[in-house]
């Protein structure tokens, strides 16, 4: 059956947008989930299949704030053969310390300049920047350069969004990846910089999708407009239970009443559950094939 969807456009020239549903409940939201397990490696198997399907790169876990050894940061790497595609993931938030840590540091500290232009949250800046240097940039770069034809695909939900949404702009912003070839897919990602990164994320990652499900309140923090915060295009948004076949708007521009921002009142509830796997804050169960 296929998909009905509802796309809606908030203004004209926003350019070409390949959102692919199909993708995005079947593959990539799986992967991501697989992020919250200690052991990715060992999940890799019954979500993608086998071994000769991907190859795998490393899982790189740092501690990402001062106030306690089990707020870390995680993400892996994985090229996958039948989608040609090299996957760095991340993996969000494991407690509600951490979460709380997050909103504090947010709270109280100005954003940091980014390489790529304009300004980004500097809780979300160092987590990327130590996972990058404890591993990640090595791990991704072996898997590129053997796959140098492959596209690369930056997923990561929550906490895990917001350095997906880092990592994809400073690969595009450093010159390491062509922006043709890159992709960003995020699930209930907070908003991560200010107007001006915001502006400059279109021209830096043209295919980003923030995929984000009918009341989830993460994506409504920071609140817009407090120092400066503002959302970077698109934004695809299922205003129900996410099951195939349930439409989604898909909003290309950066914040728009017709998507998410259209909610009231949001809540916690949609924030752990997307495509109908549940996953949040220690989940750590690996998605077999099949399942979703």
């Amino acid at each position: 059956m296929f998909v009905k969807f509802l796309i809606l456009f908030s203004f004209i020239g926003i350019g070409k947008c390949n959102y692919d549903e199909n993708v995005a409940r079947n593959l990539l939201w799986p992967l991501t989930v697989d992020a919250y397990n200690h052991g990715v490696e060992k999940c890799i198997d019954k979500t993608l299949g086998s071994s000769s399907s991907y190859e795998f790169g490393s899982q790189v876990t740092v501690q990402c704030d001062s106030h306690s050894s089990k707020d870390s940061c995680s993400g892996y790497t994985v090229a996958y053969h039948a989608q040609k595609a090299v996957f760095i993931i991340f993996r969000g938030s494991i407690s509600d310390s951490q979460v709380e840590q997050e909103m504090n540091y947010t709270l109280s500290h100005p954003l940091l300049p980014f390489v790529g232009g304009g300004h980004v949250n500097g809780y979300f800046l160092n987590g990327y920047n130590l996972l990058w240097n404890a591993g990640l940039k090595d791990s991704f770069l072996k898997l590129k350069n053997k796959y140098p034809t492959y596209q690369i695909w930056v997923l990561g939900h929550s906490l895990g969004a917001a350095l997906a949404s880092v990592t994809a702009a400073s690969l595009s912003a450093t010159k390491l990846v062509n922006k043709n070839q890159l992709h960003l897919y995020t699930f209930g990602q907070p908003r991560v910089g200010d107007k001006a990164f915001a502006d400059a994320y279109a021209t830096l990652v043209p295919e980003a999708y923030r995929i984000v499900h009918h009341w989830d309140i993460i994506p409504h923090l920071p609140t817009a407009g407090f120092m400066g915060y503002t959302h970077h295009k698109s934004e695809v948004w299922y205003n129900n239970n996410m099951k195939k076949g349930d439409p989604y708007i898909l909003c290309a521009e950066e914040e728009s009443l017709l998507c998410s921002n259209s909610v009231l009142t949001p809540t916690m509830g949609d924030h752990g559950e997307y495509f109908g796997i549940r996953n949040y804050l220690g989940n750590h169960e690996c998605v077999p094939s099949g399942t979703f």
